[in-house]
């Protein structure tokens, strides 16, 4: 999740990325590159990247001879970083952005920034140089810096009339292309990504509404809803029927109010929560619903594009609640302009809520994708298994639930 995060706020431009950010903290480069000692030693560098859709909206004078209109398909642009160990940290020591046959490789070499074009089509490659040194790359890692650089290769050098050839203009066409497909990809997905930690806020009797730092655990959120129960009602009304209408849905409160505890902006404020009978304080009622109100919340208030990644949702949740928290999330994506869920789970009530949502026609197969990892000695493999219409699991490998189907056989006798 650390790594997805990574290149989704790279391949956006909204900040920079890194692998240490609340709550994943994954180290230095030591601590994440692939070890398996002995002789094999550490990898020298890995890379993560990410693949998008080409729009028929992206064709354009610079982009025509990217696209071949006798194939069905649309085109995917692909976009990978190379991590490198840089003074013990991972950062980028090259890009690549790739269209079917035709690539852009950005490296260092000899102190100077290059990129490799090439189109692997008719054999084509011609070697670029940027009049910034590999110091300007090593400075930043980001997305800007990146577009500085292709901007540079691609306009900025065709000023330069010691090159005039043929291949010196494909090869800076080429660049100009790819790179403005990219980034109207970027700008299409731009959204936020926030990430909840598998233990999110513990409840509390009393809240302080003044609460608005960021935070994985969702403290930040309690304190807001407190703070908008006071001075926007008409805002908090919205949000109170969301939140009761999820709880509903999860079987987990009917309702939900804020209690002032004073009538200052700042004074403190209870939240109380009915399941059945009377309203409880929402640290007297199960866990479970301290836990999963973050996620409420953000649901709630989500306006713009936003990917969720959110690590074991069903904690402190009985088994119907993770079911229906399934079907939330299903609802959730029905919406226009919906978020996206990237979600570790143990629970196979929440992916066969999701796959049940598949089957009902709620949501499309092509929207679901269960990422099954199988530890091995010195590698985990992951195996990725679509869903039919009907929601069922397409050439799962064995391993995929065998633990459950020998235990049910174990108590059958067998």
């Amino acid at each position: 999740m650390s790594g997805l995060r990574y290149i989704l706020d790279f391949s956006s431009g909204n900040s920079y990325p890194s692998f240490n950010k609340d709550p994943f903290y994954l180290g230095g480069y030591k601590n994440i590159a692939h070890y398996r000692g002995g002789s094999y030693g550490r990898a020298q560098d890995f890379k993560i990247g990410i693949s998008d859709e080409v729009s028929t909206q992206s064709r354009g004078p610079k982009t025509r001879d990217l696209f071949n209109d006798k194939e069905s398909s649309k085109p995917e642009l692909e976009f990978t970083l190379t991590m490198g160990d840089d003074e013990g940290e991972p950062r980028p020591v090259s890009y690549e952005i790739k269209i079917r046959k035709q690539s852009i490789q950005v490296f260092t070499q000899d102190e100077k920034i290059k990129a490799c074009v090439s189109d692997a089509s008719d054999g084509f490659t011609f070697e670029l140089t940027s009049r910034q040194n590999s110091r300007f790359l090593a400075g930043r890692s980001d997305f800007l810096s990146l577009e500085y650089i292709l901007r540079d290769l691609a306009l900025d050098s065709r000023n330069d009339r010691n090159e005039s050839s043929i291949e010196y203009n494909r090869a800076t066409g080429q660049v100009d292309a790819l790179w403005s497909i990219f980034r109207r990809l970027s700008n299409r997905s731009r959204g936020s990504v926030f990430a909840l930690a598998p233990v999110r806020t513990r409840p509390h009797r009393n809240y302080d509404p003044t609460q608005l730092s960021q935070s994985s655990e969702g403290d930040q959120l309690i304190g807001r809803i407190g703070r908008m129960a006071r001075v926007d009602v008409q805002k908090w009304q919205k949000i109170k029927e969301n939140l009761e209408a999820f709880g509903r849905s999860a079987g987990l409160f009917e309702t939900i109010k804020i209690q002032k505890l004073g009538r200052g902006e700042t004074d403190p404020f209870q939240i109380l929560v009915k399941t059945s009978g009377r309203e409880a304080n929402i640290i007297d009622v199960g866990y479970g619903v301290s836990q999963i109100l973050p996620l409420f919340i953000l649901l709630s208030e989500q306006r713009s594009p936003l990917t969720f990644l959110i690590q074991q949702p069903e904690v402190h949740l009985h088994p119907s609640a993770q079911a229906a928290l399934g079907s939330v999330i299903a609802g959730a994506t029905l919406r226009r302009r919906g978020p996206s869920f990237i979600i570790e789970t143990h629970s196979d009530f929440i992916v066969d809520r999701l796959r049940l949502a598949v089957r009902e026609g709620k949501i499309s197969p092509k929207d679901l994708q269960i990422l099954f990892f199988k530890k091995e000695k010195y590698n985990s493999t992951i195996y990725s298994i679509d869903v039919d219409k009907s929601g069922d699991l397409i050439d799962p490998p064995a391993e995929y639930r065998e633990f459950f189907v020998n235990e049910s056989l174990s108590l059958m006798g067998f």
